[in-house]
C-alpha cells in the first residue's frame, strides 16, 4: 500500500492531485483526473427542462418531517442551504408514497393533505437560488418517491414489507423464514400510490420525479426477486414489471404531463445470486451489468432520460455505495477501490446508454480533490452529471466554491466519518455532525447518551 493512502479504518491523506494520480496508476484504476473545472458550467436539456450546470446534490434522507410527513424547519433549512450552494440539480431525498411505506415516523410523506408544504419547500429552493445567483438562474428539482420495503418502520418498530426472502438481509433484521411476502395485489395498488404521489409532486411545482429502485428498498428488491412466484418474480420481464408499470402510468397521466422522469437505480447489489441484482449467476458477487443495462434501455424507451445509478445496500454493506474512512466494520479493500468500482461500472452504464443522462456517484470521499475526479469523469464520458450525497449535506456550497474559487475548501468537505449514516440507521434524523455541528452534534450526542442508558 502506498504511504499516501490508508485502508478504511484510517483517514484520507492525499495532499494533492499528484499523490492521487500516483495511486491511481499504482492500482491500475479507471479513475480519470482533469483540471478543467469549466466542464461543470455546461448545461443539459432534457425535454423542456434545462439543468443550468452539471453538478447535482444527491438524495440523502434527513428524517426531519413531522408525524404527518410534512417538511419541518430543519427540512426547509437544509434545502435552502443547498439552493444557495449553486448545484444545477437539487435531487430531494426519499419521500414515501404511503404511510406503511415510510422508513420511519420522521420520513417525508406527500399526501393530498400536505402537498402545499412541499410546494412551499420547492418555492423556497427556487427563490433562494434566484436571490443568490440572479433571476435568470433556476436549478431543477427532482423529488424522490419511495417505498422502504423491508426497512419500513411504524411507531418506532420494524414493519418489514418484503417481496422475497434473502437470507443475509433477513438475518440482519431478524425476519423469520416463514414471514409473509407482500402480495401481488398490494404491489398492483402500489402503482396507484406512485401515480398519486407524482401528481401531487407536479402540483407542488417540482420539475421531476424519481422512481427509487435501489439500496434494498421495495422496488429495488423486486429487481432481484428471482425466487418469487407470480407476475412480479422469476423472469426479467416480471421482475422489472412493477418499475416499468409505474413509469408508464405516470408518463401517460394527464396530471403528470411535463414531469421529468428519473430514477435512482441500483446497478449492483453486491449480494450473491439469487439474492442480488447486477451480479454474476456463477461467480459469487462479481459485477454483471447485463440486466441493469437492459432495464435502462427499456426505461429510456419509456421516457426516463435521467438516472442516478448507485450500488449496494447501506443497511448491510455500506462501503459499497458510501466509501468511508470510519465505520462499523473494516472492508477488505482500500477505500479508493470502492470508489473506483462506482466510477468504473457507472461509466460502463453511461457508455452503453449514451441517450440517457447518468449522474455519477462516488466522489465525496475524494474531499478537496473531488472536483478534479468529477471533471475527469465528465471528460472521459463516464457520466453526464456529477453528484454529491454526503458531500452536499456537509458542504452545501460546494458548487458555488467550484465555480467562484476553482476549488472545494478543505475545511468544509465531508470527512466520511459515517456519523450521518449512523444517525440515519438508529434514529432516522441525520445531518453533518462535523460541519454543521451547531445543529446536529446535540442530536448525535443525545442519541449516544440514550444508547448508554439502554445498555446500562
Amino acid at each position: 500500500m502506498s504511504r499516501n493512502t490508508v485502508r478504511s479504518n484510517g483517514s484520507f491523506s492525499y495532499k494533492n492531485i499528484e499523490e492521487l494520480k500516483n495511486d491511481i496508476e499504482r492500482l491500475d484504476l479507471d479513475i480519470a483526473i482533469s483540471n478543467n473545472l469549466d466542464v461543470f458550467k455546461k448545461t443539459i436539456t432534457i425535454g423542456e427542462h434545462t439543468i443550468p450546470n452539471l453538478l447535482t446534490t444527491h438524495p440523502m434522507e434527513g428524517g426531519d418531517s413531522d408525524e404527518f410527513g410534512r417538511p419541518t424547519e430543519l427540512t426547509f433549512r437544509k434545502y435552502q442551504r443547498m439552493a444557495r450552494g449553486g448545484a444545477g440539480l437539487i435531487w430531494l431525498e426519499a419521500v414515501s408514497v404511503c404511510k406503511d411505506g415510510r422508513s420511519n415516523d420522521k420520513q417525508l410523506w406527500i399526501t393530498e393533505d400536505n402537498w402545499e408544504y412541499f410546494k412551499a419547500l420547492n418555492d423556497l429552493i427556487k427563490s433562494s437560488a434566484k436571490e443568490e445567483f440572479g433571476e435568470d438562474y433556476e436549478p431543477k428539482t427532482i423529488i424522490q418517491l419511495n417505498h422502504a420495503g423491508r426497512y419500513c418502520k411504524m411507531k418506532g418498530k420494524r414493519n418489514p414489507i418484503i417481496a422475497t426472502h434473502k437470507d443475509p438481509l433477513d438475518d440482519a433484521i431478524r425476519i423469520s423464514e416463514d414471514y409473509p411476502t407482500v402480495t401481488d395485489e398490494y404491489l398492483d395498488n402500489l402503482v396507484v400510490r406512485f401515480v398519486e404521489a407524482a401528481r401531487l409532486s407536479k402540483k407542488a411545482g417540482f420539475d421531476g420525479i424519481d422512481i427509487k429502485a435501489c439500496h434494498g428498498y421495495l422496488l429495488g428488491e423486486i429487481l432481484s426477486a428471482y425466487n418469487r412466484e407470480g407476475k412480479y418474480g422469476g423472469s426479467f420481464e416480471n421482475r422489472t414489471r412493477l418499475m416499468r408499470d409505474i413509469v408508464q402510468r405516470i408518463r401517460l397521466d394527464k396530471e403528470c404531463k411535463g414531469l421529468l422522469l428519473a430514477s435512482r437505480l441500483n446497478i449492483y447489489d453486491a449480494l450473491p445470486y439469487p439474492d442480488g441484482w447486477g451480479v454474476s449467476r456463477t461467480k459469487g458477487i462479481k459485477v454483471d451489468l447485463e440486466e441493469p443495462k437492459k432495464l435502462i434501455k427499456l426505461l429510456a424507451e419509456d421516457g426516463v432520460r435521467l438516472i442516478s445509478t448507485t450500488m449496494g445496500n447501506p443497511y448491510f454493506i455500506p462501503h459499497i455505495n458510501k466509501p468511508y474512512d470510519m465505520g462499523n466494520y473494516v472492508p477488505d479493500e482500500e477505500v479508493i477501490i470502492s470508489c473506483n468500482r462506482l466510477i468504473k461500472e457507472i461509466g460502463e452504464i453511461q457508455q452503453s446508454n449514451p441517450e440517457v443522462n447518468i449522474v455519477g456517484v462516488g466522489y465525496s470521499w475524494f474531499r478537496q480533490l473531488a472536483p478534479y475526479v468529477g471533471a475527469g469523469s465528465l471528460e472521459k464520458g463516464l457520466c453526464k452529471l456529477v453528484g454529491f450525497g454526503r458531500g452536499s449535506i456537509s458542504y452545501p456550497n460546494f458548487a458555488r466554491d467550484i465555480f467562484k474559487s476553482g476549488e472545494m475548501k478543505l475545511n468544509r468537505v465531508c470527512v466520511s466519518c459515517s456519523k450521518c449514516s449512523e444517525m440515519k440507521a438508529k434514529i432516522g434524523t441525520c445531518g453533518c455532525v462535523v460541519r454543521d455541528s451547531k445543529v446536529y452534534l446535540p442530536i448525535y450526542k443525545d442519541m449516544k447518551s440514550k444508547e448508554v442508558e439502554t445498555n446500562e
